[in-house]
């Protein structure tokens, strides 16, 4: 096995200690909601309370992170597995065979 694959699974990527996947979603919804929020209140409300919460969440995460440093692979992974399933007989509930 090649070197580079064996570094991707045991040292997934992080950014500031925290897992790459949810720390870019953090990223994302603070700054739809910073975005919001100014454009509702503009002049009212300060930036700095999205950095606080931005770093609060950030924290947490590296706290999850280190419990579970593969965290963005399950959040990818959760993706194909949330849609229903096709029962193959025809049966109540989700059955793959009985």
């Amino acid at each position: 096995m090649r070197e580079p694959i064996l570094k991707a699974v045991s040292m997934p990527p992080k950014v500031f200690w925290a897992p790459m996947l949810p720390m870019v979603v953090n990223f994302a919804v603070q700054m739809a909601i910073m975005m919001m929020i100014m454009g509702a209140f503009p002049g009212q409300v300060n930036p700095l309370v999205f950095i606080v919460t931005f770093l609060i969440v950030h924290i947490g995460l590296v706290v999850y992170g280190v419990k579970e440093p593969h965290m963005s692979k399950i959040m990818q992974s959760q993706g194909p597995f949330l849609m229903p399933s096709k029962n193959v007989y025809r049966c109540r509930g989700n059955k793959l065979a009985s």
